[in-house]
């Protein structure tokens, strides 16, 4: 039987601070995340005694509230009963109040998490797919130009080389630019990729120009759209009502896109390739220490909400270098945690706990993490030292996820596998990583229980 939300979605609203205090509303894997006029009005309280929420807090400009697997049901009831309509391009039920000055840090991670949390899952499932196409390789049980392989690749890497197409959609909701035209403008960067009489480059003077690089493009596609923001408000103002409905988007896309390509596209390209490289050059200093460092705190950014100013940055080093080692430092933070909630449940024997251990091993660490380890403390801080010490030996060891995984679990091993990384050294890792966070859970747990005995 289907349970009904109804109530959970309306007690929810009610103590953020009623619907006229949400100017907008997104969802992660596992979190509401409101955007409130005034976030003095949210009783917490009231909210941390709700059954069916783990935890509430403010972070990264927005309200959120951890609600777990079911996320999308109370998502769904809550977007009903607020009276917004998830398919339509018109801001103005979403953002009808005035937004209160948001320090740029937090806006920043504001603006990431509202771009990519909507299609999380999707972004999740081909990073599956892609997994299983790299074992298929591996194993040779099927032929590289056989139907199933040949569909699965193209099933798995679609997503990723059409990403802006994806960006478009949710970055024209959070800067209020017609969707449309979004899509459109972040299709005409695409376009290139797709045919062979376009050139990879074209020449003004002595400057080049790249036309073919923009596909898996993030921060090329998001600066687009926020200037498109611009272009098409300035043309709603002096292109008369009567001749809007063309001349509007037509003009908006032909300025955006020209200046686009000639300006904001090259520049942003170029910043990707300085972040990725940047990033790399820091890695090679001690792939062993940032193993360590990123993996052992990792869980403290996704308490905080605050992972996805990092997530990201997987994606770029994905589109640059062809591989990521960010992603595959955060899988034993993930499998640190996953220890530390199994070593809680062998020595609590508890069912609920049992419970919100399973999502954890599919890569959503949350129900573990405010159900059970960060709840007791010393499962938490146990899940972090195996997390360090997982991560210390995927930088030892170089470790390369050659993909974008934004979440990650065993069904995604395959993509660690390539010229320069092998499946075993990440499976040696997020072993460690397990074993050390469920072994130093049982034996602190063990001793607690002795010590109250």
């Amino acid at each position: 039987m289907t349970k009904n939300y109804e109530e959970d979605a309306e007690r929810i609203i009610e103590y953020v601070g009623g619907e006229k205090n949400v100017k907008s509303l997104i969802h992660c894997a596992t979190r509401l995340r409101f955007s409130l006029a005034d976030e003095s009005l949210v009783k917490e309280a009231e909210l941390q005694e709700l059954p069916i929420v783990m935890k509430a807090l403010s972070s990264s400009g927005q309200y959120q509230v951890v609600i777990g697997p079911k996320v999308d049901e109370v998502y769904d009831e809550a977007i009903r009963q607020l009276g917004y309509d998830k398919s339509t391009d018109d801001s103005e039920h979403n953002d009808p109040k005035p937004a209160k000055k948001q320090k740029w840090s937090n806006k920043l991670l504001s603006i990431i998490s509202a771009i990519f949390t909507p299609y999380i899952n999707i972004l999740a499932a081909v990073g599956v797919l892609k997994g299983l196409v790299a074992i298929l390789e591996m194993t040779h049980v099927v032929g590289t130009t056989s139907f199933i392989y040949v569909v699965l690749n193209i099933l798995a890497s679609g997503v990723f080389t059409l990403l802006p197409l994806f960006i478009a959609v949710t970055a024209s909701d959070y800067f209020k630019v017609n969707r449309y035209t979004a899509i459109a403008l972040a299709a005409a960067l695409i376009f290139p990729l797709t045919s062979d009489t376009i050139p990879a480059a074209v020449s003004i003077g002595a400057i080049s120009i790249p036309l073919k690089v923009y596909g898996g493009a993030v921060l090329p596609t998001v600066f687009a759209i926020y200037f498109l923001k611009y272009v098409e408000k300035f043309m709603k103002k002096i292109i008369p009502e009567i001749a809007a409905f063309v001349f509007v988007p037509t003009c908006a896309l032909m300025i955006s896109g020209i200046f686009t390509f000639l300006v904001i596209g090259p520049i942003a390209n170029y910043l990707g390739i300085a972040i990725a490289h940047g990033y790399g050059w820091l890695y090679a200093l001690s792939p062993v220490i940032s193993g360590a460092m990123l993996s052992g705190f990792g869980q403290f950014f996704v308490i905080f909400g605050i992972h996805w100013g990092i997530i990201p940055l997987g994606q770029i080093n994905v589109q640059v270098l062809g591989y990521d080692t960010i992603m595959a430092m955060f899988m034993s933070a993930v499998f640190g945690q996953f220890g530390a909630v199994v070593g809680s449940i062998v020595t609590a024997k508890n069912n609920k706990e049992r419970e919100m251990s399973i999502s954890a091993f599919f890569g959503i660490t949350e129900p573990a993490l405010y159900g059970v380890n960060v709840e007791k403390k010393y499962p938490f801080i146990c899940g972090c030292i195996g997390a360090a010490v997982g991560g210390a030996i995927t930088g030892l060891l170089g470790v390369k996820l050659y993909g974008f995984a934004p979440v990650l679990n065993v069904f995604m091993l395959g993509m660690f596998n390539g010229a320069q990384s092998k499946v075993i050294y990440e499976v040696i890792a997020i072993s460690v990583a397990f074993t050390i966070g469920a072994l130093l859970t049982i034996i602190v747990g063990k001793s607690k229980k002795y010590k109250q005995n």
